[in-house]
């Protein structure tokens, strides 16, 4: 890393993102904190006197482990938007007609993005932590691919109340697989299974994003909603959902390659 001496981090309330330039390569780094001290070694040793600029919640703990006076602080939803600007790059469709940008950390936040103006316009606490905290809570479970893995195989409509469930035996004047209530089944009698619990559970964190993200594309008159954050793309079944649910919506799904890394590369960009 000679060439470059500054490193963009992203200090989320689950993991830490970093990264720099090295022979004009851009690389990308993803850490769990119970990793902090391996990385903080490295930092250390290999780029000692590096000029750090960091975003995200946990950005003054990073600063104070590091203890160096050469650390830049960049603000979280600054940083994300602008890390998104710099992925799309300025001539990409979505900045010319203007689109809703779903990041999906810990919790939730939504902005509206042009080329020329950025907005945030409001933001959840449901998101990846909802995910993880429930999920222990409900099944015990908290290693997140294995999260995954068993709400891909469960049956959220052992759980969810749909809308047939309503109308039937009549015929429902909307879709009949649509949710009703999520976990409205949850008073029912027999075992419930695990899968089932998880599934019903991503499905809801997904409903509940897409809605409050096209709600706000609706007001905005967009219809391009791009989603990024490390939950939906460690999970095929969050991503799944995601777009049926936007697309249901009449708007459009959109993701981003290294999207999960906007915010450390916005901090890496900042004066």
């Amino acid at each position: 890393m000679a060439e470059s001496q500054t490193i963009g981090l992203d200090a989320g309330g689950t993991l830490l993102k970093a990264v720099y330039y090295e022979k004009g390569r851009l690389h990308l780094k993803k850490y769990s904190y119970d990793t902090l001290d391996s990385f903080l070694q490295w930092i250390k040793l290999v780029v000692p006197n590096a000029r750090i600029s960091i975003t995200g919640g946990k950005a003054a703990y990073i600063q104070d482990k590091l203890k160096t006076s050469d650390l830049h602080l960049v603000d979280e939803f600054t940083a994300v938007t602008e890390g998104i600007r710099y992925l799309l790059e300025p001539s990409h469709p979505l900045l010319k007609s203007g689109f809703i940008l779903a990041n999906i950390g810990t919790g939730t936040s939504i902005h509206y993005i042009t080329g020329k103006e950025t907005i945030r316009l409001t933001g959840s606490g449901v998101g990846g932590g909802t995910l993880m905290g429930l999920a222990s809570v409900l099944t015990g479970e908290r290693d997140f691919q294995e999260i995954c893995r068993m709400a891909e195989i469960g049956d959220r409509s052992m759980m969810d109340l749909q809308v047939k469930d309503i109308y039937e035996p009549l015929e429902s004047p909307i879709p009949g697989h649509y949710t009703a209530s999520n976990f409205g089944k949850g008073l029912r009698h027999g075992e419930i299974k695990n899968e089932d619990l998880l599934a019903a559970l991503v499905g809801m964190i997904t409903e509940t994003v897409v809605l409050l993200a096209a709600g706000n594309a609706q007001l905005k008159g967009v219809k391009d909603i791009l989603y990024i954050g490390n939950t939906m793309n460690g999970s095929r079944m969050f991503k799944k959902n995601l777009k049926q649910t936007t697309e249901i919506f009449g708007f459009t799904y959109q993701e981003l390659e290294r999207g999960e890394y906007s915010g450390a590369i916005g901090a890496l960009h900042s004066e």
